[in-house]
């Protein structure tokens, strides 16, 4: 017989499964399936918050409010005071917000809260050491509450006792709540303790304490301040009166009349020579620009000289100037008609004569003049130039009287700037004692009550919050179920739903049968599908069930039914005759979906023909109740052995052959040629043929049979079988499979609350599933 070829199926990669990503979908998928996590999750911090907001103690919380103000100094004009930089530093946003933490960090300090429980008597109430037990006290054993037993005893006092002071702040610390108020200068100082009217005391006594303290610290400091000034103003007056009686001696040392350099006689004389050295230079360099002027003998350059008004000032040299400004105009007059004459009546007419010799005359009294100038001209500067030296020679001698005397005159400054500077700090300071005596005796404080801390309602405790706890526990109870349920899910190698185990093959799902449990009643509602597949093992054949073929409306048989229709439908030519089961491992209910798959073919009048295949482990016949005595080991040895036929009565046209002796080698029997001839045998004599296979990851059994039949169903068990076992099952089978044999999956045992189910067949009505139900099994 030739071996059909074999077809390589494309099986998904296990690896790229792992990796899908988590859709709304999925996630909701994922809590329908492990709805009984998230519920215990869920349930527990519900009931965890339910004891808590029962047993816990409640507490009272009442809230005072301050206001931090500017210094109170202020107000009798000290800001100059030695507490007055405050007032003034305060006025800055930045500053202020450190004098709010820092008032705020007063109020959770240690000396104040140790001033609190030390005058409330805080060590005998309920949160600390109470004398006498709380009701929970009573009520749970006595360790439970070791750590309210005090470490040192109460009569020593707590700055004797380290310990129990330690434990006595941090207990305190824990109830106060000091926060402030952003973009204000208040500050709310809260308190919680079991007695209302406690909370409200310890608030008010705790801004009592710190207005205290803030009295008491800025007397402190004034007081201080004052006696410090005090020591310092004697050592600074005998300094000041030194400094004043050194800067007099160098004032009379210098010659110095006044405060300023106007009082200074040498140096007004200096200033004097000075000013007329400058005037005799500047005179000096006038009269020798103008002898330079003369000296060249140029009337036309002389004549300009009258433009400046220095040389005009003069009178003789402006008299000068102006007679040969005068000639000049004359010489260009008689030039000209000099020039006209010649050109009219030509160089021999008498009248050219008469002005050439007007002309010499102008020119020889030009020359003339000009001479007398250059005379004057150097005269005045030889006068200038002696003046300017005798100018020079004065001021340099009254220049070497100053230096004489510079010293003297730095000297005399800055002992004066000293004495002046020690005199202003003296008189600063003996102000500054005189207000520090006033404020030493004003009880003023920069603290002012806004809200003093009121009991609160005794029917409104602080905590438990009831509704915040519920709330949270929602919150949290839904979030870690979920969580815990998301982690099951991902560490749950089992197969669960049908996308699960469509994934692993990479094949859809043929069929989905709900889980039957021993010991119930089928039940018409898909919720609640649990019956009997078949009684206890007998001897007599009569006394088995096949729900099938009992329960003909239940939802495990329309299940079947389903599947059938799968079965037959997943061929376009031809309904395979030739039916394998099997699954991955054993226990997987491989024979009891084959031995209900036959029933329900065998329903349609075809004959049928059960066959258990599992040669290693065959369980048809005890589970049927059947009498062993030849089976298929025999069969495949003999040519005479038939399938034993059911009674008529329970399930018509079905027969059944069982597995019979267990051979040595089952593998090598199902491989020979004597199991091809009676599959092929068993095609001619029925319709259909349901091999109840082994499973194929143990041995190669399925393999083998495979090989002779036109369909393979692998059955998976919800929550039992491994992802990796049926991903490799699939893989097995599908690397031999032939051509034209279809391989499909079933999942098996699905919980009838379970979402998958629904899902696959949709809801069922109560009505819809009652309709030909007329023998249902008793409980």
């Amino acid at each position: 017989m030739a071996v059909a070829p074999v077809r390589i199926a494309q099986v998904p990669d296990l690896r790229a499964i792992r990796e899908d990503e988590m859709t709304l979908g999925g996630a909701t998928a994922v809590l329908k399936k492990r709805w009984a996590i998230f519920l215990c999750i869920f349930a527990v911090f519900l009931a965890a918050t339910t004891l808590y907001c029962l047993f816990a103690t409640r507490r009272y919380e009442a809230t005072g409010q301050i206001q931090i103000q500017k210094d109170s100094s202020g107000a009798f004009g000290l800001e100059g005071s030695v507490m007055g930089d405050a007032a003034d530093s305060a006025s800055d946003a930045l500053d202020y917000n450190i004098t709010l933490q820092t008032e705020a960090n007063i109020l959770n300090s240690e000396s104040l809260a140790l001033r609190v429980i030390q005058d409330l008597h805080l060590e005998t109430t309920e949160d600390f050491y109470p004398p006498s037990k709380t009701r929970h006290e009573r009520l749970l054993p006595p360790w439970l509450f070791f750590w309210k037993r005090p470490v040192e005893p109460l009569a020593v006092p707590l700055d004797h006792a380290p310990n129990r002071r330690y434990v006595v702040l941090k207990i305190f610390a824990s109830h106060l709540k000091v926060e402030t108020v952003t973009g204000t200068r208040l500050i709310n100082v809260s308190y919680s303790s079991p007695d209302p009217r406690l909370a409200a005391e310890v608030v008010n006594h705790l801004t009592s304490a710190l207005m205290d303290y803030s009295f008491q610290a800025r007397f402190t400091a004034t007081a201080q301040a004052s006696n410090w000034l005090t020591t310092q103003l004697d050592d600074l007056r005998k300094q000041t009166e030194d400094l004043q009686a050194k800067a007099i001696t160098l004032q009379r040392d210098t010659g110095m009349f006044g405060d300023d350099e106007s009082h200074n006689v040498v140096l007004a004389r200096l200033e004097s020579l000075n000013e007329a050295l400058a005037a005799a230079e500047s005179n000096r360099i006038l009269k020798e620009a103008v002898y330079r002027a003369a000296r060249s003998g140029d009337p036309e350059l002389i004549s300009g000289l009258s433009g400046n008004a220095s040389v005009g000032a003069v009178a003789s040299m402006a008299n000068s100037l102006s007679l040969i400004q005068n000639l000049r105009t004359q010489e260009a007059t008689a030039k000209a008609e000099l020039d006209e004459d010649k050109i009219r009546y030509g160089s021999a007419y008498p009248r050219i004569a008469e002005v050439q010799a007007e002309l010499n005359g102008i020119e020889k009294e030009i020359q003339d003049e000009v001479h007398r100038i250059g005379e004057r001209a150097r005269t005045d500067y030889e006068i200038a130039s002696r003046a300017e030296t005798s100018a020079r020679d004065a001021f340099e001698g009254q220049k070497k009287v100053v230096n004489a005397l510079n010293d003297k005159a730095i000297a005399y400054g800055l002992a004066k700037q000293e004495a002046d500077e020690s005199r202003d700090v003296y008189e600063g300071l003996l102000a500054k004692l005189k207000q520090a005596g006033v404020l030493e005796g004003l009880r003023s404080t920069n603290i002012t009550v806004v809200n003093p801390a009121r009991v609160p309602p005794p029917n409104r405790p602080k905590s438990p919050n009831v509704l915040l706890y519920y709330a949270a526990a929602i919150v949290g109870g839904f979030i870690f179920g979920a969580g815990a349920a998301f982690l099951r899910d991902l560490s749950d190698t089992k197969v669960r739903s049908l996308e699960e185990l469509e994934r692993l093959t990479g094949n859809p799902l043929l069929g989905l049968i709900p889980e039957i449990r021993k010991g119930r009643t089928l039940s018409r509602n898909p919720c609640q599908t649990s019956a009997l597949l078949y009684s206890k093992p007998s001897s007599d054949p009569q006394t088995f069930q096949i729900v099938s073929s009992t329960y003909i409306s239940s939802p495990f048989v329309e299940a079947l039914r389903s599947l059938r229709t799968s079965l037959m439908l997943s061929r376009s030519s031809k309904a395979p005759q030739v039916v394998l089961v099997t699954s991955s491992n054993a226990g997987e209910g491989k024979s009891t979906v084959s031995l209900n798959l036959a029933t329900v073919l065998a329903q349609q009048g075809v004959r049928v023909l059960l066959v258990d295949a599992d040669l290693r482990r065959p369980v048809l016949h005890a589970r049927m109740g059947l009498q062993v005595q030849n089976g298929l080991s025999e069969a495949l040895s003999s040519d005479h052995i038939h399938p034993q036929s059911l009674p008529s009565d329970k399930v018509p046209n079905l027969y059944v052959l069982c597995g019979g002796t267990v051979p040595p080698f089952p593998a090598e029997l199902l491989a020979s040629r004597r199991m091809r001839t009676l599959v092929a045998r068993w095609r001619t004599e029925y319709d259909f043929v349901v091999m109840d296979g082994p499973p194929a990851l143990p041995v190669t059994d399925a393999i083998v049979l495979e090989q002779l039949c036109d369909a393979v169903l692998l059955v998976a068990r919800y929550g039992a079988t491994e992802k990796k076992a049926i991903h490799r099952s699939h893989q097995i089978l599908s690397r031999q499979l032939p051509e034209h044999v279809m391989l499909g999956t079933v999942l098996n045992a699905v919980p009838g609350r379970s979402s998958d189910f629904y899902e696959y067949y949709g809801y069922r009505s109560r009505t819809y599933n009652a309709e030909g139900v007329t023998n249902a099994a008793p409980e």
